[in-house]
C-alpha cells in the first residue's frame, strides 16, 4: 500500500523527519481495523527509506486519538465479544526482528527509526497503547490521557502493560492501568509516561524542531544500533547485550559518520548526519 492510497492517515517526510498523522478528525481519530493498517504500512515505508531518519506520530484536529471506535466496540459488546479482523496485505518485518517482536502494535518498536508521539487533547484506550509504543512522547500540558480499560472491563491491551512497566517502573505503570483516571500532561511527565510537555498550540512545532535535530546531528546509523540495543538487547542477558555492543563498535569505528563525527568534533561543530 502507497502512502497516496492511505484514507484514514497522512504521511509526508521533510528534512529527514516523517510525519504521520492519524486523519479522522471528525471521530477524533478513532482507531479502526483500515487506519492500523495504513499505520503498518506507514512505519514501513519510513524503515526503508533512506530520507527518513526519525518519525513523528501525531493526529490531525485537537485530539491525538479518543481510542477504538465506539460502533466497532458496541458491535463487538453485542455480538458477545465477537467479531471479525480486517484482513489485508500487510508488509513484512524489517529483516532480523525477533519473533516476539513480529506483532501489529510493536511495529514501531522494530523499524529502525525513533518514533517519537505528539500528544494533543484527548489520548485514550487504543491512543494510549498507540503513545505507549512509540520511542518518545511530547504531551500537551492540558492533554487528557487515560489508559481507560478498567473501565470498560478490559485487559492493558497488546502487551501495553510489560511495556509500560519498563518504561514508568512497576508502582507507576500500575497507577496508570488500575485507575484509569484522567490526567494531563503535567502528570504524565511527573509518572516518567511523557519526556516533554509544552502548550498544545506549539508541542508539534516543538517536537518537529527537535526531531529534525536528531536526523541531522544524530547519526542514524548510532540511532539504528542504539534502538535495537534498548529495545532488543535489552530484553535479553547483560552478555548477550555486551558482545552485540561490541560489535557495534567494531562496525562503527569503520563506518563513514564515525569520520564525519570526528571532523565535526575537531572543528567544534554540530555534525551534519542529513
Amino acid at each position: 500500500m502507497r502512502p497516496d492510497e492511505f484514507s484514514q492517515l497522512s504521511y509526508q517526510v521533510e528534512s529527514g523527519v516523517a510525519v504521520i498523522a492519524l486523519s479522522r478528525p471528525d471521530r477524533r481519530n478513532a482507531w479502526s481495523g483500515a487506519m492500523a493498517i495504513e499505520y503498518r504500512w506507514a512505519l514501513h515505508h519510513a524503515h526503508v527509506d533512506p530520507a527518513v531518519r526519525v518519525v513523528i506520530l501525531t493526529g490531525e484536529g485537537r485530539d491525538f486519538c479518543v481510542g477504538a471506535d465506539r460502533g466497532l466496540l458496541r458491535d463487538i459488546s453485542g455480538d458477545a465479544g465477537i467479531y471479525v479482523r480486517e484482513s489485508a496485505d500487510l508488509p513484512p518485518y524489517p529483516e532480523g526482528t525477533p519473533p516476539w517482536l513480529q506483532h501489529n502494535q510493536c511495529a514501531p518498536l522494530a523499524i529502525s527509526a525513533p518514533v517519537i508521539a505528539v500528544i494533543r487533547g484527548a489520548c485514550a484506550g487504543a491512543g494510549f497503547v498507540l503513545g505507549t509504543y512509540a520511542d518518545l512522547r511530547w504531551v500537551a500540558d492540558d492533554a487528557r490521557v487515560t489508559s481507560a480499560f478498567a473501565r470498560l472491563g478490559l485487559p492493558a491491551e497488546y502487551g501495553t502493560a510489560w511495556l509500560l512497566a519498563r518504561q514508568v517502573g512497576l508502582p507507576n505503570a500500575m497507577r496508570l492501568l488500575y485507575d484509569a483516571d484522567v490526567i494531563d500532561g503535567e502528570t504524565a511527565a511527573r509518572l516518567g509516561w511523557a519526556q516533554w510537555t509544552a502548550p498544545a498550540d506549539q508541542i508539534l512545532s516543538m517536537a518537529l524542531g527537535y526531531a529534525r535535530r536528531l536526523a541531522m546531528h544524530s547519526s542514524q546509523q548510532s540511532l539504528q544500533t542504539m534502538k535495537r540495543a534498548l529495545v532488543v538487547d535489552a530484553a535479553g542477558s547483560l552478555d548477550d547485550a555486551y558482545r552485540a555492543s561490541v560489535q557495534d563498535m567494531d562496525q562503527a569505528l569503520r563506518h563513514p559518520d564515525f569520520r564525519r563525527g570526528l571532523e565535526a568534533q575537531t572543528a567544534k561543530t554540530r555534525p551534519d548526519f542529513l
